[in-house]
């Protein structure tokens, strides 16, 4: 039988206090509440994947003033194999500058791909850096991966060497999806031609299946291309 001194501190604890039963029940809704975020959220890597994307808007907006106030073609070059990975505003000559066809074969060849490799180091050779965007440029965290740039001009994914988007005097410039990765997260950016604004969709991997990562990013790449193109 409970004395009187314990009828006293459970009346207390009733006023005054919680029960076990109601912390075990506000722990478990809590973990509920922290379970439903989505896994990338918060991350560090989702952080630098958001800078990453950030950082490559910022920059094709500096390339298209650049391209209007200069009244020449400017591009963003971006070297897919460098870690991290180094992207520049570089300008060309004054007035009309014809971009050299760069055809789209299933596959290529050593001596297509020599030919491709001339064709753009003849062209490189024809623009230069924009000093100023050094300034303002930010390196990329080694966490995120440029996985590939598709361009209306170059038509097809790049995964590898070097990549480049047009801007040219009018405002316009090439339509591309660029493909950004962290370990756990893909991300890519459209881009419209005649638009300013950007897109930009963040999806976590979906690892579950025995499939390697790699093959996993290039599938869903592979996806997301053949849905732009169609558009």
């Amino acid at each position: 039988m409970p004395t009187s001194t314990q009828k006293i501190s459970n009346s207390r604890l009733g006023q005054d206090g919680f029960s076990l039963i109601e912390i075990l029940v506000a722990l478990v809704l809590a973990s509920l509440v922290f379970l439903s975020f989505p896994s990338g959220e918060g991350t560090q890597n989702h952080r630098d994947l958001q800078t990453a994307v950030s950082n490559i808007e910022r920059a094709m907006r500096f390339a298209s003033n650049e391209s209007v106030l200069r009244n020449t073609v400017v591009r963003l070059r971006l070297s897919l194999d460098k870690t991290p990975l180094e992207y520049n505003v570089e300008y060309g000559p004054p007035g009309n500058m014809p971009l050299p066809d760069m055809p789209v074969k299933p596959t290529e060849s050593l001596e297509d791909e020599k030919s491709d490799k001339e064709k753009q180091a003849n062209l490189s050779k024809q623009f230069a850096k924009v000093e100023e965007f050094e300034e303002i440029r930010h390196e990329l965290s080694e966490d995120v991966q440029i996985l590939g740039i598709a361009t209306s001009y170059q038509k097809k994914i790049l995964t590898n060497n070097e990549a480049s988007l047009y801007f040219y005097p009018t405002g316009e410039k090439d339509a591309a999806l660029i493909f950004f990765a962290t370990d756990d997260e893909l991300a890519y950016l459209e881009v419209q031609p005649f638009l300013s604004e950007t897109r930009s969709v963040f999806e976590p991997l979906k690892t579950e299946s025995v499939a390697k990562k790699e093959d996993i990013l290039q599938t869903r790449m592979d996806e997301v291309y053949k849905e732009w193109i169609s558009h």
